[in-house]
């Protein structure tokens, strides 16, 4: 017979285990996406709910949404990083740029299909079948470029200290703005 969770947490089923600081966690079902505020222990404080139509492409949970927006970004990185490799291709004691073939068909398709449109793997998909050999080509070199700037250059630490500190600036400056205000009228 199945225990509600805290006759389950009292009786020692497998299926509940202490979570973090303590708490029961029931692998039992899935349980709903609520966000507690950062430093709140009071379990009866009310949590913020993530509302599931909270985007217009029905993307949920958010953390989904920021990973496919990092996929898109780090694509547009490679796409720059290819286009910007075809521009100083044998170009070393010019200052002016000498465009290759390649470049001059990415940007062709690039212009036909913009990156923002598609989903990058559908971009990417419909780049690496292309009739011209060019562009098959820098479908293979955006993909390389993409494994290897996520996987070695992207500095992970760097860019979420970077959004803490911003967002963390920008509360401390609207709040005394707001608090300022309140006080004046």
């Amino acid at each position: 017979m199945a225990c509600s969770t805290a006759a389950a947490v009292a009786c020692g089923h497998s299926r509940v285990s202490p979570g973090p600081r303590g708490r029961p966690i029931d692998h039992g079902r899935r349980a709903a996406r609520i966000v507690r505020a950062a430093g709140n222990e009071d379990m009866n404080a009310p949590p913020f709910v993530v509302p599931q139509d909270c985007f217009q492409d029905k993307t949920y949970p958010p953390e989904l949404k920021a990973a496919k927006q990092l996929k898109l970004l780090v694509t547009m990185v490679a796409v720059r990083v290819v286009l910007a490799q075809e521009e100083g291709f044998g170009n070393e004691c010019h200052d002016d740029p000498s465009y290759t073939e390649l470049h001059d068909d990415l940007t062709t398709f690039l212009s036909q299909n913009p990156l923002g449109k598609l989903w990058d793997g559908e971009w990417l998909e419909k780049l690496i079948r292309h009739p011209k050999l060019n562009c098959r080509l820098a479908a293979v070199r955006i993909i390389e470029v993409r494994d290897v700037y996520l996987s070695k250059e992207f500095d992970w630490g760097l860019y979420k200290s970077e959004a803490f500190d911003d967002m963390d600036e920008c509360y401390k400056r609207l709040m005394s703005e707001h608090m300022e205000r309140s006080m004046l009228g």
